[in-house]
């Protein structure tokens, strides 16, 4: 299937002659003097539903890094797009070159359309975070074994749709220093949590991910768990028909019964028992997975699959928590964001299996859960600024800390 031809860009940009003149390192070192920074965080998940903006203030960086959250707006994916995203892993090389000029573009949209929302004129914004959407992931560890991440939405489409400095590619120079490109998001954690050490900070998200919190960044722990809400959003569609895109509040799941033989049979996934650093993604848990799944175990119901998968999901956070964290007297909470925050029934079997340790919302502490992640690539966009390094070895398994992110003006 052939790509489109081109498309223009958003239009909310000041202009190719008017950018020019502002795109330059002294803007970027301007921007740098600021006390107050406007930015704004662009990020598509493994759910590969649609875009996360977020405009906010950062005043500071490093430890004295300060945020306050002006708009945020989650924008679906145009359905061509989307369909097009989910098969990404298969398509042909001038099918994604597509795809990058095509998520950029639309990156660039959203990024306008929260300024708006924000009250904010584009020409305002000092510079954008953009993760980009992930079509392909894997991340050994070591760049000469097959370690590589490809993140799509091209950051100079952005900047011309645009007019403002982007950063991202945030990933990189993480892969290149030896480590697995992810997880990302302790860094966050860390300046939400480091005064509040042994706190769990866990994202469901498409894949689910945990930080153990403690005062010194470089002495956090964290990885990917395993599956998220990929198997689970999977199934919520075979079983509506399409209907549902997900399983609103758990709603499905808790209509099921639990399998206990297909729930011993999945916790045995060499997976589970791959010690720290590792890191997931659509290829492994993802809708591939979930087609093997239904086709080895036919005469499994879906809604009691979907009631197993959900409690594998809760299980597999409980036990990495248990056995892989290391936290010294062990959590002191768990605090949850992402989409997998409103799935009730989720939620309820880790109260349950994390009694008496308080399971609460990332809400409670003024953080929108589903804002979180672009939080973090604004958050990451500002610290890059000051070069200041934002990966975690101890998580990456990098071989020192890096300043991630590549700038685009």
């Amino acid at each position: 299937m052939g790509a489109p031809g081109p498309r223009p860009v958003c239009g909310c940009g000041p202009g190719r002659k008017q950018g020019n003149e502002r795109m330059s390192i002294k803007r970027l070192a301007e921007t740098m003097a600021k006390s107050e920074r406007i930015v704004i965080g662009l990020n598509s998940g493994t759910s590969m539903d649609g875009v996360d903006a977020l405009c906010v203030s950062v005043k500071g960086a490093g430890l004295d890094v300060e945020t306050r959250p002006i708009a945020f707006q989650m924008t679906p994916y145009p359905a061509p797009v989307a369909a097009r995203l989910e098969s990404a892993p298969d398509l042909q090389a001038s099918e994604i070159s597509w795809l990058d000029l095509e998520v950029g573009r639309f990156f660039a949209a959203c990024a306008c359309a929260v300024a708006r929302k924000a009250g904010v004129p584009i020409e305002e914004v000092d510079l954008i975070g953009s993760h980009g959407q992930t079509v392909y992931h894997h991340g050994s560890g070591a760049v000469d074994t097959g370690a590589g991440s490809l993140q799509i939405a091209d950051l100079d489409v952005i900047c011309e749709g645009t007019g403002v400095p982007v950063i991202g590619d945030f990933r990189a120079r993480d892969l290149a220093a030896g480590g697995a490109g992810a997880p990302l998001m302790p860094y966050l954690d860390w300046v939400l949590f480091h005064r509040r050490p042994r706190t769990v900070a866990l994202n469901l998200g498409g894949v689910a991910s945990v930080t153990g919190v403690r005062e010194d960044l470089q002495s956090c722990t964290a990885f990917d768990v395993g599956p998220g809400n990929l198997p689970l959003d999977a199934l919520a569609r075979r079983l509506t028909r399409g209907e549902e895109r997900y399983d609103p509040g758990g709603r499905l799941a808790a209509r099921g019964v639990v399998d206990p033989l297909l729930l011993e049979r999945l916790l045995a996934h060499p997976f589970f028992s791959t010690p720290p650093p590792r890191t997931a993604g659509r290829e492994l848990f993802g809708e591939a997975f979930v087609r093997e799944l239904v086709q080895r175990h036919p005469n499994v119901e879906l809604e009691n699959m979907l009631a197993t998968l959900c409690l594998l999901v809760a299980r597999t956070i409980y036990e990495a928590v248990e056995r892989d964290l290391g936290l010294p007297g062990g959590p002191r909470e768990i605090v949850v964001s992402g989409g997998g925050c409103r799935n009730a029934t989720l939620m309820g079997h880790l109260k349950r299996l994390f009694h008496p340790v308080p399971v609460t919302s990332i809400g409670e502490y003024g953080v929108d859960p589903d804002a979180k992640e672009a939080l973090l690539f604004a958050l990451l966009a500002n610290e890059r600024l000051f070069e200041n390094p934002t990966n975690v070895p101890s998580a990456t398994g990098a071989r020192w800390p890096v300043s991630l992110g590549k700038i685009t003006f």
